[in-house]
């Protein structure tokens, strides 16, 4: 299987997101199992590629969510905007804030007033700031000024949010940590001018637009930016320190930049502006002067309890939770919080696994939920035409159930092929729970109430022959070629094997 080499730009690096699939391939199944005018639905959309790609052929579409942040990105990514609005809204806000803002982080030295963009901090002291003086742009220590104006600022915050994260060690949540301690205070001061702005535009879809940024800001506006030191460039080491990015789950680096507020939404909102451009060349004009599209439904509710009615979509393509892969909800909470909208979150009925001790979400639960949404797509789907799902676990009853509610649903298998990501995916990896590609599999929705199940063979002689005659091959595969191949001859053959009987026995050829 080819690595996807497409990287996330124009729409889809507006905003972060975690598990996003290479929109070539997500195309390439949508032009596949449905035609010009059908409706596409997507009940985990997500940051909304799926919703993007059924637009771009011509495809209705319905894209469903828990999360709010979903919501809005989804919504974002899939409307029309004026894009003179937008800038002169922008515009708006950089003329009535970034000299305050600025003004957050001037630093006057021997006579001469200088704006920090950049300072590192290590064991909650700074040490490094990176400075502009006119044009210039230098390094020098840091001062105690630099430590009490970050600590102490100027200016008081406006609303900013004081939500409990929830404790959680695998994605480095502290108990009764909130969300507000992930950011500086003059960070917190600095976001809640911008958002005070952004929350009184009385256009929704603009002032959604330029929710978004903000969020898509606020994580290079936190504690959360590591320091990249000693990188390789061109044979040498760079001895200078580099501005790393949040990468997944709350973790604080004992030292972390903090980086200027204005320069943060700024930078975000030139990424937007160009992902604009590219959302407005998949409408009409007439679309666009208006800021309308009617072929599109977005609903915040769970994929167990869907709004829609009997047979009414011609294609699902889906990529939900894969057990405790990626706790989206969790690591949404900082969005969430931040746009006032964590108290629509519903966490009970999300399909996830989670360690946070509190939320209660076992294996059970999950399996019992998916479940559950698989029954919601059978309702809503027309007869005879087709559901994809992409699913990446290593657990042996996930895999067991998922495969058994598929057939039990009446769900008529067509094909499995493994998904790879994009180049640029963060969570790309074969650690525990994770293989290192998805299976996308496809099924049809038969009249049938059921179908033969696919049976879990525990044959070790004719699993053993199948990986002997991939290692005859040439060089050792990986282990997670071996779950792939032997998963792509299996199943369309109505049987599997357990996947960690598929450890098990690789590493009999490779010790």
């Amino acid at each position: 299987m080819k690595k996807n080499t497409n990287t996330y730009k124009g729409i889809y690096a507006m905003h972060k997101y975690w598990g996003k699939k290479p929109f070539d391939e997500i195309s390439r199944y949508i032009e596949e199992y449905s035609r010009k005018g059908d409706v596409v639905l997507d009940c985990f959309c997500g940051s909304g590629v799926t919703l993007v790609e059924a637009i771009r052929l011509n495809r209705n579409c319905i894209g469903v969510d828990i999360n709010p942040i979903s919501i809005k990105l989804s919504q974002a990514v899939s409307s029309p905007i004026r894009l003179d609005s937008l800038e002169n809204a922008f515009s708006y806000i950089k003329n009535k804030l970034e000299g305050i803002i600025h003004s957050l982080y001037t630093v006057n030295l021997d006579g001469v007033s200088t704006v920090t963009t950049h300072t590192i901090w290590k064991k909650d002291v700074p040490t490094e700031v990176w400075f502009s003086c006119g044009k210039k742009k230098e390094i020098r220590q840091a001062k105690q000024i630099d430590k009490e104006m970050a600590l102490f600022p100027s200016i008081e915050p406006k609303w900013y949010p004081e939500s409990v994260m929830i404790e959680n060690s695998r994605i480095n949540v502290d108990y009764r940590q909130k969300v507000a301690d992930l950011f500086t205070p003059r960070a917190i001061v600095a976001l809640s001018l911008i958002l005070d702005e952004i929350k009184g535009i009385e256009d929704a879809a603009l002032r959604n637009l330029l929710e978004i940024t903000f969020s898509g800001a606020l994580s290079q506006a936190s504690k959360l930016v590591f320091v990249i030191r000693n990188r390789k460039k061109n044979g040498k080491v760079c001895d200078r320190a580099e501005v790393g990015s949040w990468v997944i789950g709350y973790w604080k680096p004992e030292e972390h930049f903090e980086i200027n507020v204005w320069n943060c939404f700024e930078n975000r909102y030139r990424r937007v502006a160009k992902g604009a451009v590219e959302i407005n060349s998949l409408f009409e004009e007439s679309l666009i002067q208006d800021a309308i599209n009617p072929d599109i439904r977005i609903v915040n509710c769970s994929a167990t309890d869907m709004p829609l009615d009997d047979d009414s979509v011609d294609y699902v393509f889906i990529d939900p939770p894969h057990t405790n892969r990626i706790l989206y909800l969790e690591q949404s909470l900082m969005w969430n919080a931040w746009l006032g909208i964590d108290g629509l979150v519903d966490w009970e009925k999300e399909i996830v696994v989670s360690e946070a001790k509190q939320r209660d979400k076992r294996l059970a639960d999950y399996n019992e939920l998916l479940s559950r949404s698989f029954s919601e797509i059978k309702r809503v789907l027309k007869p005879d035409k087709y559901f994809s799902v992409a699913f990446n676990c290593l657990e042996d009853d996930a895999w067991q159930s998922l495969l058994s509610s598929f057939s039990d649903l009446g769900f008529e298998f067509v094909s499995i092929s493994p998904l790879a990501y994009s180049a640029t995916s963060v969570v790309q990896d074969n650690r525990k729970n994770a293989l290192k590609t998805d299976f996308v599999l496809t099924f049809k929705n038969t009249k049938a109430i059921r179908q033969p199940r696919i049976l879990v063979s525990q044959d070790d002689t004719a699993l053993g022959k199948i990986i002997h005659q991939m290692t005859e091959r040439g060089s050792a595969p990986a282990v997670y070629e071996v779950i792939n191949e032997v998963f792509g001859e299996c199943i369309p053959s109505g049987y599997v094997f357990p996947v960690s009987q598929i450890i098990k026995t690789y590493s009999t050829f490779n010790p």
